[in-house]
């Protein structure tokens, strides 16, 4: 048999069904997500639905077949000024954790702003630890060795220079830069990246978590089951409820 279908046969026994290699082949992959950015960003679309997002999911869908995502870092903070929204947060964070995804939180401070101008003033939200975290957290794990490629997701310059501390400290890891959809890719960041992929709505659609998804915290503790919020529902869920409202009140 020549070298030729020696090659062949060994390819081919180290794929599965599916095309896929075998985890032992692959390389290790890490998605960071700058969870703020990626909000945003999703939360232009005026599609709430699309922010009930299985991160994990979205992570797989952007790896190649030959990587497999063995960590998932959501990095964000809570808003306390809203008992709606801080719930909602914190229900989101929940369901992210039952999934395997890692959560680092930061927190909103206060402060004052004004114009010199007409001397008018104003209170601003100023998100803390966010940046902080992220740029953290890939340090720390690359330091750890426990990825191969680095998914940075991100439209934030501010995460130039971790992406620079990654490449310029360990130059074999591959970078990624992942712009949230709709948004142009940082160039400060393009400088150090390997490569740059767009999320898009098609991944979204396809990477939503469950309307119920059930997260245990303790061995012998029941798991507690976290429900997608009603304003996150499907249109085809929201649509029934209003015809069934309609109906009742009829």
């Amino acid at each position: 048999m020549s070298n030729h279908n020696k090659n062949r046969r060994l390819d081919k026994s180290l794929e599965t069904e599916k095309g896929w290699s075998l985890p032992f082949f692959r390389k290790r992959a890490a998605i960071y997500y700058d969870g703020f950015n990626l909000y945003h960003a999703v939360d232009a679309y005026k599609r709430p639905y699309l922010k009930w997002l299985d991160l994990k999911a979205l992570g797989r869908a952007l790896a190649p077949a030959d990587e497999v995502v063995k960590r998932v870092v959501w990095c964000s903070a809570f808003r306390p000024q809203s008992k709606t929204k801080m719930k909602r947060h914190d229900d989101y964070m929940q369901a992210l954790k039952a999934r395997g995804v890692v959560a680092r939180m930061g927190h909103f401070v206060s402060a004052l702003d004004g114009c010199n101008s007409c001397g008018h003033t104003w209170h601003l939200s100023i998100e803390k630890q966010g940046d902080v975290n992220l740029a953290l957290s890939i340090a720390a794990d690359a330091e750890d060795n426990l990825f191969d490629v680095c998914y940075l997701v991100t439209a934030d310059g501010d995460h130039a220079a971790t992406a620079r501390y990654l490449k310029e400290r360990f130059p074999k890891k591959k970078l990624v830069l992942v712009s949230p959809p709709g948004r142009f890719p940082n160039k400060h960041i393009l400088l150090y990246a390997d490569a740059h992929i767009e999320i898009e709505r098609e991944h979204l659609e396809a990477s939503l978590l469950p309307q119920a998804v059930r997260h245990k915290k303790k061995l012998l503790v029941p798991p507690k089951v976290i429900e997608r919020p009603e304003a996150y529902d499907p249109p085809e869920l929201r649509e029934k409820g209003h015809l069934k409202m309609i109906v009742n009140n009829g």
